[in-house]
């Protein structure tokens, strides 16, 4: 069996593009999976999962979270808990994953969450043999696609501050680098030269794979489309970006105007509570008037 797959990356910056393109491998489209470091960090508060009662209960709240309710999956708990080989929660992940995907068809399971790139050195530490593809895009791009999804940062700053920190430095990520289990790309060079990095992507993952299949799968690409930015934002608003994130920008080998410096506090702090407001109204909607319409109105829930 293949071990799991991580695509890992900031929001807006491709991944669910990467995914589509793996659908016809052992791993389908990777799905986004949510639940996996919050219920790491709360392990603690069920106690022993080798004892039935507490890993039932650890089932029943993983399956209410949205995302996995979308899966439709029927567990049968005392089923679940005799084919256990071990009572890790590594293990208990990964099974729960693989049912998903087997009902799906496929072979193998891959996750594509973003935030999990804030959370690399608990996915290493429970999936050390997984493999991961790591996609970067121009950031201001990537702004302009977040200030227009109801859950994405509603401002430039915050958008900025939020790009750089998921694509900040990481030592996990350079781990995962010189052991031969990680692979980085570019969105725009996915897009451009898609015919080169394609078969690399699937020699990677040990997926077999012909110049047909490589050709049929590239023909839904939309070469250059990027750089949507140079057009649609201000020039206040590039300049507020870079002065945020230039370095970032510069490592990911992106071209830049101004250099990345200090920004007035009274002008960050009206960025940072204009974006707390606005997070408090999508969260309001998300939780209670969603929460309200998926209980008692048969709202399907939703994982993005």
């Amino acid at each position: 069996m293949k071990k799991p797959l991580f695509i890992l990356g900031c929001p807006r910056s491709g991944t669910t593009l990467l995914a589509s393109l793996l659908n016809n491998t052992d791993y389908g489209r990777p799905v986004e999976t949510h639940f996996i470091t919050k219920y790491f960090r709360k392990l603690d508060s069920y106690g022993d999962i080798s004892i039935k009662r507490n890993l039932n209960r650890l089932l029943r709240d993983i399956l209410n979270e949205r995302p996995v309710m979308q899966w439709k999956l029927k567990v049968d708990i005392d089923r679940f808990y005799n084919q256990l080989e071990n009572f890790t929660y590594s293990e208990v992940v990964n099974k729960l994953c693989f049912m998903m995907a087997e009902k799906k068809g496929f072979k193998a399971w891959g996750d594509k969450t973003p935030r999990y790139i804030f959370d690399l050195d608990i996915i290493y530490q429970l999936f050390p043999e997984s493999k991961y593809l790591y996609i970067v895009r121009d950031g201001r791009d990537v702004a302009l696609s977040l200030m227009n999804v109801p859950w994405g940062p509603k401002n430039i700053y915050t958008c900025a501050e939020y790009w750089k920190k998921c694509n900040a430095d990481n030592s996990t990520l350079d781990e995962l680098g010189n052991s031969g289990k990680f692979y980085f790309l570019r969105y725009e060079d996915l897009l451009d030269q898609s015919e080169r990095i394609l078969p690399e992507i699937y020699h990677f993952l040990g997926e077999d794979y012909d110049q047909a299949k490589i050709k049929d799968l590239t023909r839904r690409i939309k070469k250059g489309n990027y750089n949507k930015w140079k057009k649609r934002m201000s020039p206040r608003q590039v300049e507020m970006f870079e002065m945020v994130a230039a370095n970032t920008l510069k490592r990911l080998g992106y071209e830049t105007t101004y250099e990345e410096g200090g920004i007035n506090g009274l002008i960050s702090n009206a960025y940072r509570l204009h974006e707390a407001l606005m997070k408090a109204v999508f969260l309001f909607r998300i939780n209670v008037i969603d929460g309200i319409k998926i209980k008692y109105f048969g709202k399907e829930p939703f994982a993005e």
